[in-house]
């Protein structure tokens, strides 16, 4: 390996990891604000929440990885350009492709195992926890955390919790309105209350205080008084769906699920997961594509001087065509099975046209983009 070979790999890997670092942040930050109702609504700890958003990273990082390299080959194309450091190459008999392309495509190659790695193992293993955590927390029911002194909160959408005074588990001073009985909603009216767990029973244990019941039917209210009465909050839990997406299955569940079965008699869960996993194993090819486009700036912009406007606007377009594309053909790819050749044809297709451009005269290639 040259000293440029390694000089280019170290100025790219640097930008790229600076770059997917800076993005990454800004995407995940914006999901972890997202999802921050988690801690006020759904009695989540600080700690579960903060494993809860590190869980979204990988997903996050299967769409600024393309982004990202694209981005850090330009930059550093541009850089070279505009050091005059291509101009040397060039002078000393080098190649635009021999100088650059080696030093991209190791780099790329070490990207697109990393990609594949997150894409068939890490992103299916964190959606599947971030799911089981979503049903653990919302099927967990009510939890004292929620409760707030001098609030009303409707932790459901049929119970309205206030209490005037919280220390602890302890409360003073409390009203609920329930309305799990529609036909009979009720009011518990208690001076003292405390939020207890008995045999995995989540019960507000309410002293000294009524219970107001309201019938529609005679359009009347009775009242009960009490010393002592168990709420058990179990019937107010939630119900979350336990269903699994086809994005959130392990590689291997998926290999399991559709083993032995033919496409045609594919049903609709099954057709997800075929079109997940194609998509897993065909996406990250198209980060050779990414790392590439780049390098034909320097068919028609290789000197400080050059025009630069026009070649970076139509890699850019080329690039933004390329992102679509993939997720055009994956989403395709769901209702109709049978194209499931096309998903690998477009990247590899792609990798092909970019380097037989890169390889074209370049007098040809400025005449055909009308650059001057």
């Amino acid at each position: 390996m040259s000293r440029f070979t390694t000089y280019a790999i170290r100025e790219i890997s640097s930008s790229f990891l600076l770059l997917l670092i800076l993005l990454s942040s800004i995407l995940w930050l914006g999901q972890g604000l997202r999802h921050i109702e988690l801690l006020t609504s759904d009695n989540v700890s600080f700690i579960s929440y903060i494993s809860y958003i590190l869980l979204l990273l990988p997903k996050i990082l299967i769409i600024t990885i393309p982004i990202c390299l694209f981005l850090s080959v330009l930059f550093n194309i541009n850089r070279l350009r505009n050091d005059s450091e291509i101009i040397v190459l060039w002078a000393a008999g080098r190649s635009d492709h021999e100088s650059l392309l080696k030093p991209i495509l190791l780099f790329s190659f070490l990207v697109y195992f990393f990609s594949t790695i997150l894409s068939l193992y890490i992103t299916p293993y964190s959606l599947n926890e971030i799911r089981h955590k979503i049903i653990d927390i919302r099927s967990s029911g009510i939890h004292s955390s929620i409760l707030k002194e001098k609030k009303f909160i409707s932790p459901v959408d049929n119970l309205t919790i206030f209490l005037q005074e919280r220390v602890g588990n302890k409360i003073n001073g409390l009203l609920i309105h329930d309305l799990k009985d529609t036909n009979s909603p009720q009011t518990y009216i208690a001076e003292n209350g405390e939020f207890i767990e008995e045999d995995n029973k989540k019960i507000l244990r309410l002293f000294n205080g009524n219970i107001q019941i309201f019938e529609r039917d005679e359009n009347k209210i009775s009242e009960v008084e009490f010393q002592t009465y168990d709420l058990n909050l179990a019937p107010y839990n939630k119900q979350e769906d336990g269903h699994i997406y086809a994005d959130e299955l392990y590689t291997y569940q998926i290999i399991k699920n559709l083993n032995n079965k033919q496409i045609k008699d594919f049903n609709k869960y099954e057709r997800e997961q075929f079109a997940q996993l194609h998509s897993r194993i065909a996406n990250p090819l198209y980060i050779f594509s990414f790392a590439l486009i780049p390098l034909i700036i320097l068919k028609f912009s290789k000197k400080p001087g050059d025009s630069f406007l026009i070649p970076i606007s139509i890699v850019s377009v080329v690039a933004f065509i390329l992102q679509i594309t993939q997720i055009t053909t994956s989403n395709l790819l769901i209702d109709k099975s049978n194209i499931v050749l096309m998903i690998y044809v477009f990247p590899i297709s792609f990798i092909l046209i970019i380097i037989l451009l890169l390889f074209l005269d370049s007098f040809a290639l400025k005449r055909f983009l009308n650059v001057k």
